[in-house]
């Protein structure tokens, strides 16, 4: 029988699972990001990525916050940590520690995170149930005045659920596609 250990659950071959590691990538993080990054953000990508157990990183950013090495501040009902600069002396050398495919691997989930949040401040989806599935309406803003609004079926909350999360990956990917094939 397979033993089962919950502090690991979720973490990958050569993912971290030291609290100190998982300290160093998320100082890491805050030091290559040049945008707020929330804590939740922080704990939804290495648990993701099956870089970090989501309860060990949540330790970590606690741990993080009562040492000084980052502090918080809290916008939209959001905290967004901050490196500061006792966190950037101690991370010096440290990072050298963490993998290169483990900090690649993080960096590129983090600034996929911080593009969606991005544009999901940007855009809106709204989705109604209709008949045996759903109406889902995607609206790009630009100040207070929608530049594209679009309505698609999907056939169940799965399709609706990609449909989101591939309008947000690149929004403007999408109203650009749609706009060139109008204007060829």
């Amino acid at each position: 029988m397979e033993s089962f250990d919950a502090f690991s659950s979720g973490v990958e071959t050569g993912g971290l699972f030291h609290t100190n590691e998982i300290k160093i990538l998320i100082c890491y993080l805050l030091r290559k990001i040049d945008a707020p990054l929330s804590s939740e953000q922080i704990r939804e990508v290495l648990a993701s990525e099956g870089i970090a157990n989501y309860f060990d990183v949540s330790e970590s950013v606690s741990e993080l916050l009562r040492s000084g090495n980052i502090t918080s501040d809290f916008a939209e009902q959001n905290e967004y940590l901050h490196l500061t600069p006792r966190g950037t002396e101690a991370l010096g050398e440290l990072v050298r520690e963490i993998p290169l495919s483990v900090r690649e691997r993080a960096l590129s989930a983090a600034l996929e995170s911080v593009a969606k949040a991005r544009n999901a401040e940007q855009t809106k989806i709204d989705v109604e149930p209709i008949g045996s599935g759903f109406m889902v309406t995607f609206h790009i803003a630009d100040a207070n005045e929608d530049l594209m609004r679009i309505s698609l079926y999907a056939a169940d909350q799965n399709q609706v659920r990609k449909m989101k999360d591939n309008f947000l990956k690149d929004p403007v990917r999408i109203y650009s596609g749609i706009l060139a094939s109008f204007i060829v």
